[in-house]
């Protein structure tokens, strides 16, 4: 039988709860408002828009959903490219004599190329004249959509998944302007901006000096319910013949913090090693595998850590009741006060960690177990 675990992105029966959030983001788009979703990375952000504009699509026809990762962009014509390609993909699922007929003079300054496969599926190519200027493009992008819309009489929600990376471009301020300029515009198409670097994100919506400031919804995306998520691993074991208890699906959540990346991975793992039924001593070895799985990226991450931001990342994990600012933590750590707040300004940058009730936590719950493992 097939893993019924997923580590990519979860559709279907694979998919897990979040009927409230499907709920509340079905709300925000069909009343046209601009949402900004944020949560760590790996926290299903991806799976569950995708969810959103799968539902509306199928209950609405008039309703299409556009979706693009930004995570690859390193200049505004990436960002031009990885757009307008999403706009085209979805505009037309298969490629036939309408479709082409759709996207006839779409744009004018963006140029398409299909190559059609022998599934009926289709890759696009986008050509850009190298002197066209950012804003003569933006325009194109964003009056074309706007006018396929109108002509159609279509609502339409644009998901521009990790938007933040936008602000990674030397041309970010200008972008961040221009991209606003022509988004309160639109009368029919809602936006939903999504990112895992969080304070990065947020910083776009919340700062006053900002285009972005106070134009969307800010939505935390929380973890599953443990609840919902037990339920949800019990029956996946049960469905594919294998049996997993309360209390164990209980402590597969606790020991990755209910991190939902994390409970499906682990929970991936225990199911390839069962046989029948779940053991102590199963979910013992599956935690192993998945902290020396993940190990190659914390030592990544570690490696790229100075020496403070490596010492404070270390006493957070060994010591998480002891405040950073506490005696206690300035003799066991022998950081500055001023190095200390350095590093956790940086730490909390880069994700690593957060705050939770005047404490520091760890970010990611695995990273937790193995710098526990090394020290």
């Amino acid at each position: 039988m097939k893993n019924p675990f997923t580590i990519g992105i979860a559709k279907e029966e694979k998919f897990c709860d979040r009927k409230e959030e499907i709920r509340n983001l079905k709300n925000f788009i069909q009343n046209g408002q601009n949402v900004v979703i944020y949560s760590p990375r790996r926290f299903g952000k991806t799976s569950l828009v995708k969810m959103v504009l799968k539902e509306l699509e199928k209950k609405d026809k008039n309703f299409i959903g556009i979706y693009a990762d930004l995570f690859p962009v390193s200049s505004y014509q990436d960002f031009i490219e990885i757009f307008s390609k999403a706009i085209i993909q979805s505009i037309g699922k298969e490629v036939d004599k309408s479709f082409f007929q759709k996207i006839k003079n779409l744009f004018k300054n963006i140029v398409p190329s299909f190559t059609v496969k022998p599934d009926g599926s289709f890759s696009i190519s986008i050509s850009i004249n190298p002197s066209t200027s950012l804003e003569t493009l933006l325009s194109d992008l964003f009056t074309g959509l706007e006018k396929y819309v109108k002509k159609n009489d279509l609502k339409a929600c644009i998901v521009l998944d990790e938007f933040q990376e936008i602000t990674t471009l030397k041309e970010s301020k200008k972008i961040e302007g221009l991209l606003r300029n022509f988004i309160q515009e639109q009368e029919d198409i809602s936006y939903i901006f999504v990112g895992s670097r969080r304070k990065l994100l947020v910083d776009m919506f919340t700062d006053k000096k900002r285009p972005f400031y106070k134009s969307s919804f800010l939505y935390p995306l929380k973890k599953i319910e443990k609840s919902e998520f037990v339920k949800c691993i019990i029956s996946s074991f049960k469905r594919t013949e294998k049996v997993c208890s309360k209390s164990t699906a209980e402590e597969i959540y606790d020991l990755v913090d209910g991190y939902p990346y994390y409970v499906q991975k682990l929970s991936s793992i225990i199911w390839d090693l069962t046989d029948k039924k779940v053991t102590e001593k199963i979910v013992e070895n599956a935690l192993k595998t998945l902290i020396k799985m993940e190990s190659i990226d914390f030592e990544s991450i570690w490696i790229n850590l100075n020496k403070s931001e490596k010492i404070v990342l270390k006493m957070i994990t060994i010591y998480p009741e002891i405040s950073p600012f506490s005696k206690e933590f300035l003799e066991k750590s022998k950081l500055s006060i001023g190095g200390i707040q350095k590093a956790i300004s940086s730490l909390i940058k880069k994700d690593l960690i957060e705050k939770e009730d005047n404490l520091y936590l760890l970010t990611d719950p695995v990273m937790k177990h193995w710098i526990r493992g090394i020290f």
